[in-house]
């Protein structure tokens, strides 16, 4: 006689199975790495996809196939990769630039990824925990306070310099002070403000000329500003 299966075991079972979305990706980032060691480099965006594009989708809410379970697992996975990531990336610079004050090629490669980690993570706890407004005036102001003492500290010996510099840096306080009182209207100029600045400061030969130092000015200041403006049209819309 057949004993009915428990809820446990049911549940258990259907844990162990790969959701179709895992598997297209694990076929993806293996074909990416093979085509991208045999071919061409570039060809690793496909590992990238398969990789990061269910997660992203998930996030999105465009996929769910997810239950309260794996999400949790997921999610306590993620923190570990950034904790784990970001200070394997701190030791590359460390490592790379001992001995000097500067950052060269390679150190601005793993600079970038521990920029990326450190804003990602940032702004999606402060968003998450203070919600789109405080999390936009909390990132601007961050983000201000930091280009405000890097163009100070670089522009010592030139006041003219120095001056104008830091003009740039004004529209990040003055919008952090108007985020919390005209959110979406805030939100939609800090859009055009990040674009602006990737067409202004040539940001866009991260790809024409791949030049690292505009993928790092890009994630610095640009992408704050851009990520700040997004949480703050999506929250007022919703």
């Amino acid at each position: 006689m057949t004993s009915p299966t428990s809820p446990s075991t049911s549940t258990s079972s259907s844990r162990a199975r790969p959701e179709p979305a895992s598997l297209v990706g694990g076929v993806l980032t293996a074909l990416g790495i093979l085509l991208a060691a045999t071919v061409d480099m570039s060809l690793l965006i496909l590992a990238a996809l398969g990789s990061f594009g269910p997660g992203i989708l998930r996030e999105l809410g465009v996929l769910r196939d997810h239950d309260e379970f794996r999400r949790q697992a997921a999610w306590r996975a993620g923190y570990h990769a950034y904790l784990a990531g970001g200070f394997v990336a701190v030791l590359l610079i460390a490592l790379l630039e001992a001995g000097t004050a500067s950052i060269g090629d390679l150190a601005q490669s793993a600079a970038i990824v521990l920029v990326v980690l450190w804003l990602v993570w940032g702004f999606g706890s402060l968003l998450a925990y203070w919600g789109a407004r405080k999390a936009a005036v909390r990132t601007l102001l961050v983000y201000g306070t930091f280009w405000l003492v890097f163009m100070v500290l670089s522009n010592l010996g030139d006041a003219m310099a120095l001056l104008m510099q830091c003009l740039l840096v004004v529209p990040l306080f003055a919008l952090a002070w108007t985020a919390g009182r005209w959110p979406r209207s805030t939100g939609v100029l800090l859009l055009i403000l990040g674009v602006a600045a990737i067409v202004q400061f040539d940001l866009y030969e991260i790809v024409t000329e791949r030049r690292l130092t505009a993928a790092l000015v890009l994630v610095t200041f640009a992408l704050p500003m851009l990520a700040s403006g997004v949480a703050l049209v999506r929250r007022e819309a919703a």
